[in-house]
């Protein structure tokens, strides 16, 4: 009897002309060794994951969130208003320092700008450049 391979090869572009979370992705990997980035890859995409299993919107949500910028604080600020009662009950609080006062370069407009602009009034977070139309 033969054992079947389980194993699962998973293949999708990125495209940093277009996106800007696709751009830093490129960015970071190409700042990786050659010998770690399919442990990174796999890591990345678990992680998302485990994001989804606590709420489906979470990948996309800080996918779209994601640029060379984004802070720590970022990322608490849209857990909060993701889960605001299991946040509240945890008292994490956003760190003082740079990382957490950094003003936020304003993007170059591009197609996504429009849907992460919408994600970011979603939950309540200032828009960089106003509201602009792609």
């Amino acid at each position: 009897m033969m054992n079947m391979d389980t194993r699962r090869k998973i293949n999708f572009y990125l495209n940093p002309e277009r996106n800007e979370a696709d751009r830093y992705v490129c960015e970071v990997i190409d700042s990786l060794p050659q010998g770690e980035r399919g442990q990174v890859w796999r890591a990345a995409m678990l992680a998302g994951f485990a994001l989804r299993k606590q709420d489906s919107r979470l990948p996309n949500l800080l996918a779209e969130l994601l640029t060379a910028e984004t802070s720590f604080a970022d990322i608490i600020q849209l857990m909060r208003a993701v889960f605001p009662e299991e946040m509240a009950r945890t008292g994490w609080s956003v760190p003082a320092g740079p990382e957490a006062t950094a003003p936020q370069t304003p993007p170059v407009p591009s197609v996504e700008d429009e849907t992460r602009d919408n994600a970011r009034q979603m939950f309540g977070q200032a828009v960089p450049g106003g509201n602009r139309k792609a």
